[in-house]
């Protein structure tokens, strides 16, 4: 979940809604639950009606991560606790296969990080532009960029595109944009 934020937040400027204080968090306790790929964890959690509608927009961009480990390395398995004593001592492990699969909003399966890379260049590109634009055009004034930025956020990111995404003139855009003069 945390990767998938990363990128809505970073990469897209989509941030998720906070969760609201009523959801419950994954349950250990469901028979069976340590043993599942995170990606089945994250379906039963799925079936809880406050859980659904957040997950459908988070979960997509995650999963195809799950190839790779908290470290970055890839992996085929992941390490999961069959049980535990009281304490937190691991008496039993297991592996599970990655599932590193699920279907974005718009019904396009994605599998693995390197589709969840082609999804973003062919589907995605103009919102990372904008993302990109939003964020060093407000790192660049100091400030969060308001409603009334719009028009020039619109300009800049077109700009950014006819000019094959090239980040230094997408800079020298930003700081020659009235926005950055009159700031």
């Amino acid at each position: 979940i945390d990767r998938a934020v990363w990128i809505l937040e970073r990469i897209l400027d989509d941030p998720p809604s906070p969760p609201p204080a009523s959801v419950p968090e994954l349950d250990p306790e469901t028979p069976g639950f340590a043993q599942l790929p995170l990606k089945e964890q994250l379906a039963i959690h799925r079936d809880k009606t406050a859980c659904i509608s957040c997950h459908k927009k988070i979960d997509p961009w995650g999963i195809p991560l799950e190839e790779f480990d908290a470290t970055g390395l890839y992996r085929s398995e992941s390490l999961r606790l069959t049980s535990m004593e009281k304490g937190g001592t691991r008496t039993e492990k297991a592996f599970a296969p990655v599932k590193a699969f699920d279907m974005m909003p718009d019904g396009t399966r994605i599998e693995g990080a390197e589709a969840l890379k082609a999804y973003l260049l062919d589907q995605r590109r103009r919102d990372f532009a904008r993302a990109l634009v939003v964020k060093l055009t407000s790192y660049g004034l100091g400030r969060t960029l308001e409603f009334t930025d719009e028009p020039i956020v619109e300009d800049l990111t077109n700009q950014f595109e006819e000019r094959d995404y090239r980040l230094d003139y997408l800079i020298e855009s930003i700081v020659l944009s009235d926005l950055f003069l009159t700031r």
